[in-house]
């Protein structure tokens, strides 16, 4: 057999080639070839404040963010097309989009709508991709709540999805107010009612919702006065539909799910902070089938996730997991049938998938 032949390992140098002038082509050593030194990526600290002075910047809040780092601002009562500053390319930012609608910036308004700076967020709704390395999604910043929009059916509600984004919510000091839309598609509201009790007895807001019928409208304006929200949930589940009977002249688009698999098809194709003629903003998403949390927050969930609180005190071990214990709290509660074990089912897929 003949054997493979040993490859030549080396290091691999960024050279800078340039003209250089040799007189004895016998003496060039190795210690004259320059390395190249590149520029490294500024972090995010250094990166989200200019060091430029004589700017005459004003602030603004991102409305919508379009192509070719350009996106749509309010500054004053004005909304205007400003330019990210090209300082923002060579910052380090571990999401996908460097800025997210709700976000409060500094646009130099000298010359050009140009923004320089991003001003601290107060808190974000972010979604994460399962990958090895988790991108941060953000959907939305600086929002007082988020109205988890579930439809009761076509596409039938996602429990588990629910669960997902109130522990996000709760992560992220942001008030998670549930919204069960198309209530009419049910056999009795008992049913419906039935769902929405074990969040409704926890102390969550939960709201029944019809666009046919009107039913919730009232009440769901009420919440959403003067209050910066964001619609956030499954696909399909007639989010668009909610915000069009609220606020008619906004004239969102909307379409019917699909007659193959009754799941939802996408309308809304990015997010956008719209204002409500009663008070308030809302920022309208794009409906998602998945909500992945980060990694580092798994260990928070088990002290976070709906109605544990009230069985962790029975738990032997003070950082119990409520998954493999002994003498845990949570699962003596599932055993004797006083925590629903649908409910325990969902934390665990929650758990496992981190």
């Amino acid at each position: 057999m003949n054997k493979k032949k040993d490859k030549k390992k080396f290091k691999r140098k960024n050279i800078k080639l340039s003209n250089v002038e040799i007189d004895n082509v016998d003496n060039f050593t190795e210690d004259e070839v320059q390395e190249e030194k590149r520029a490294e990526k500024k972090s995010v600290k250094k990166g989200k404040f200019s060091s430029k002075s004589s700017l005459k910047l004003k602030k603004g809040r991102i409305l919508e963010v379009r192509s070719n780092y350009k996106c749509l601002v309010k500054i004053d009562d004005q909304e205007v097309i400003c330019t990210l500053g090209g300082r923002f390319k060579h910052v380090n930012f571990e999401t996908k989009s460097i800025i997210a609608p709700g976000d409060y910036v500094n646009v130099d308004i000298s010359k050009e709508f140009r923004i320089e700076e991003i001003r601290d967020r107060e808190n974000t709704l972010s979604r994460f991709s399962d990958k090895e390395f988790q991108m941060e999604i953000i959907i939305a910043s600086n929002v007082d709540q988020v109205i988890i929009t579930s439809s009761y059916k076509e596409p039938k509600i996602k429990l588990n999805l629910i669960d997902r984004y109130i522990c996000s919510a709760l992560i992220s000091n942001i008030d998670p107010v549930i919204c069960i839309n198309k209530i009419d598609l049910a056999d009795s509201l008992e049913t419906v009612h039935n769902i929405g009790s074990f969040y409704l007895k926890l102390g969550f807001k939960v709201i029944y919702t019809s666009i046919k019928t009107a039913s919730g409208i009232r009440e769901l304006k009420a919440i959403l006065k003067n209050h910066d929200s964001v619609f956030s949930g499954h696909s399909g589940a007639g989010k668009s539909s909610l915000i069009n009977m609220l606020q008619p002249e906004l004239d969102l688009k909307t379409a019917a799910i699909s007659n193959y698999h009754k799941k939802g098809i996408h309308t809304t194709t990015r997010s956008r902070l719209l204002s409500w003629k009663f008070g308030g903003y809302l920022v309208d998403t794009p409906g998602i089938k998945t909500f992945g949390l980060h990694r580092d927050d798994k260990e928070r969930i088990p002290s976070i996730f709906p109605g544990f609180s009230a069985f962790t005190e029975e738990c032997k071990f003070h950082n119990c997991s409520h998954t493999h214990e002994q003498n845990c709290g949570v699962k003596r509660a599932v055993e004797n049938g006083v925590y629903p074990a649908a409910r325990y089912d969902s934390f665990k897929r929650i758990w496992e998938s981190l």
